[in-house]
Parts: C-alpha cells; sequence; structure tokens
C-alpha cells in the first residue's frame, strides 16, 4: 500500500512517506538497468504521481506551486524524447493493425512507416543527450527527496484531503462536458490529465473503503486508457502533419484510418465519463468523507 493513504496514521506523515517513496523510486530508475525509454517512462509517471499526491493536499500545502513546477519540470527535461517512443508505441499497438485491417496501406509501407518513426525517436536521443537529461532529472529529483520531510501541511484528517479531491474531482467533470461540446484535441486532453488525477487520488484513498475504491479507481482506469488512445492518435496526426512526415498518400490513408478511430473512442467513453462525474463535487466529497469516518472509527483491522 505504498500509494494509499494508511487509516488511523496523520495525513502530513503519510503524504510526506508517500512522496519521499515516489522519489526514491525515481532515482531507482535512473540507477538501474533498464531500458532506457522504459526508465524515461517510468521516471515521468513517478513525477506525476508526485504531482498527483500534492494537488491532495494543495489547499493545505503553502508551497504547492512550488512543489508541483519542480516535479512537472523535471518531467518536462525528457518529454520529447518520451513523445518520440510513445509514437512508435502508437503506430505499433493502435495505427498498424487498424491499417491491416483496413486494407489499404501496403505492408512495405507501414514498414518504411515504422522506420521513419523509429529514425525520427533515435535522432532526437542523439540531439538531446539522453542520458544527460535522466542525470539532471536525477538532480532534480534528489533536490526535491531532500524537502520532503519539510513540507509544510497544515492540517491532518479528512480536512487536509477534502479540498484538493474536491477540486480535482471538479475539473474533471467539468472538462468532460466541454469535450463533448466542442471534440477538439486539447479538449480531450485536458480531460484525461484530470482523469488521472482523480484516478490517482481514489488510489491514495483506497482504504477508506477498499473494495469500492478499487472498483472506482478500476472503471477510472478504462475511461482514462479510452480517452489516452484518442489522445494518443490525435498527437499521431498533428506530428505526421507538423514535420511533413510520410509521403501524401500515406498521411491521407493515415488520418481517414485515425479519424474513424477517433470517433469511436469518443463514444465508447461518453457512457462511462457520465457514470463516473456523474455527482455533484459536494456529494462525492461528503460520500468519501462519511466512508473516511466510518471507517476510522468502527473498522479496527
Amino acid at each position: 500500500m505504498e500509494y494509499t493513504i494508511q487509516r488511523a496514521k496523520p495525513v502530513s506523515e503519510e503524504i510526506k512517506r508517500i512522496i519521499d517513496g515516489k522519489v526514491e523510486a525515481g532515482i531507482e530508475h535512473i540507477d538501474g538497468d533498464m531500458d532506457r525509454h522504459e526508465t524515461v517512462h517510468e521516471v515521468r509517471k513517478r513525477c506525476k504521481e508526485v504531482r498527483a499526491v500534492a494537488r491532495l493536499v494543495r489547499p493545505v500545502l503553502p508551497n504547492y506551486s512550488e512543489v508541483n513546477a519542480h516535479y512537472r519540470d523535471a518531467a518536462r527535461r525528457v518529454s520529447d524524447i518520451r513523445d518520440a517512443h510513445a509514437a512508435i508505441e502508437t503506430f505499433d499497438d493502435r495505427i498498424r493493425p487498424a491499417a491491416e485491417d483496413d486494407g489499404t496501406i501496403s505492408e512495405e509501407t507501414l514498414r518504411r512507416t515504422r522506420e521513419t518513426l523509429v529514425g525520427r525517436r533515435d535522432d532526437m536521443v542523439a540531439r538531446q543527450d539522453l542520458e544527460q537529461r535522466l542525470e539532471n532529472v536525477r538532480t532534480d529529483l534528489v533536490e526535491g527527496g531532500k524537502r520532503v520531510s519539510g513540507l509544510p501541511i497544515a492540517t491532518n484528517g479528512y480536512d487536509a484531503v477534502a479540498g484538493g479531491l474536491r477540486k480535482s474531482y471538479k475539473r474533471a467533470r467539468n472538462r468532460m462536458e466541454e469535450a463533448y461540446e466542442d471534440p477538439e484535441f486539447e479538449r480531450f486532453h485536458e480531460w484525461r490529465k484530470r482523469i488521472k488525477y482523480h484516478r490517482y487520488h481514489c488510489r491514495l484513498l483506497r482504504s477508506i473503503w477498499v473494495g469500492p475504491m478499487k472498483a472506482r479507481r478500476s472503471e477510472l482506469k478504462t475511461l482514462s486508457d479510452v480517452i489516452g488512445y484518442e489522445n494518443d492518435l490525435a498527437e499521431f496526426a498533428m506530428m505526421m502533419h507538423d514535420e511533413d512526415l510520410f509521403d501524401t498518400d500515406t498521411r491521407d490513408a493515415l488520418d481517414r484510418i485515425i479519424s474513424n478511430r477517433r470517433a469511436a473512442l469518443h463514444r465508447n467513453g461518453r457512457p462511462l465519463g457520465e457514470r463516473l462525474f456523474a455527482e455533484k463535487p459536494d456529494k462525492l466529497v461528503a460520500r468519501f468523507g462519511r466512508y473516511w469516518e466510518a471507517t476510522r472509527e468502527y473498522d479496527t483491522e
């Protein structure tokens, strides 16, 4: 339960424990021997997890903006390289299978397309010096880790998390409405980020009622994946046009395939989003608060 606030313990201590653990994990990833692109991915996840923890106690953490910016900027050091590798993953996992089903793009063209993406990523790694960037991220994590014990969290108990929970949930709920009113990339991208923060918060609050919180988190993961796949496809399309990758016929065919798949993902995300964000923010926060109090008053296991 590393990423869960333990019941009957001061929230301030738990927040510090969790952040410290994620910072240490990020450093271990960099120092380890895993594939460097996997390292980049895992380190960025650790930074996102730290930012989610800080967001949960944002109203009672006076230096929230400083903490958030520190880990955001650390992750940004390797964001371009991660995006370049993610484009290959999107092609392999989403675009190529759809193109093969569609049958309008030859296997040879698909092979050359992937080679172009790999060359693009490798050129970026060489230009940006991935190892040096990871070393800079490591320095950021070490510096951040030194500050964890002094985080000035102003209160404990449910009051410490209620405000941040409400804010993240409300934003996710509002971004859903905006995305479906005007289904442009930026709006779905913003909604996806808010879904993920709410999912992290449900994981942090898992101990208030393990079964229901686990179920909610699972459905949030499903929704996050659906909207994430849509985001990945949209980013791929923008990338290939902005950088004039591939020949015109290939871009046109990929555009059509991507557009059809994005529309299907939009449709798939709507009913799940409507269920997960049906409650008004005050009601969800009050409900979680009742779980919190019941767990601490009556559950002694």
